[in-house]
């Protein structure tokens, strides 16, 4: 299975990602407007507008480029406009729900989240950010079958991420074990035993 089909890139449509420049001043006039602390400052192509996207310690903050203007909240309409403008237009969407409580394959990202299920092959499921309208996850039945394997692999049943904990380590041991016991009976098995003489 090719990596990128697991991550889901071959149901999304490939954009634009030309870079979008801004003038110092447009950093100090964003600057004025903001009362907290600036972490980052993005510039990015967003359905196709340009876009300055802002961190600070407790949220994302977006503008248009060109206006300063700072965009609406991300609510189902748009949801809709992402999954149109970046999945292929054969699969239809089944449900979208807003979550607040992300469920194991969405681990590792920050709520909230819109999830978006779909209908067509592989079942996929969408989610976005709530904060920044990206697409943060890609999940389809060979990612959840990637994801069951890994769990095996791993030994790791409840959160699937960590490869170092007891459970390994005394499997790994027990192998370890096993194995040098059965070069020591091979070793000791190869050896040529002496017949007894007859008086």
């Amino acid at each position: 299975m090719p990596i990128e089909e697991i991550h889901g890139d071959h149901i999304l449509q490939t954009t634009d990602r030309k870079a979008v420049s801004f003038q110092p001043e447009t950093l100090q006039a964003l600057s004025a407007n903001i009362s907290t602390p600036i972490k980052s400052v993005q510039t990015k192509l967003w359905l196709g507008q340009s876009i300055i996207e802002v961190t600070t310690p407790h949220e994302v903050l977006r503008f248009y480029a060109d206006t300063l203007q700072a965009l609406p909240a991300i609510d189902e309409q748009q949801v809709r406009k992402i999954i149109a403008h970046r999945v292929l237009p054969h699969y239809d969407i089944k449900v979208i729900r807003h979550l607040s409580q992300l469920p194991a394959e969405a681990r590792g990202r920050d709520a909230p989240l819109w999830q978006v299920k779909l209908l067509g092959d592989e079942n996929p499921t969408i989610y976005i950010s709530a904060d920044t309208g990206e697409i943060v996850a890609v999940r389809t039945d060979r990612w959840r079958l990637f994801d069951f394997v890994w769990m095996l692999h791993i030994m790791d049943y409840d959160e699937r991420t960590d490869f170092n904990h007891p459970l390994l380590y005394l499997t790994a041991l027990s192998a370890l074990l096993f194995t040098i016991s059965g070069i020591i009976l091979l070793v000791y098995g190869l050896k040529p035993t002496r017949k007894k003489r007859l008086p």
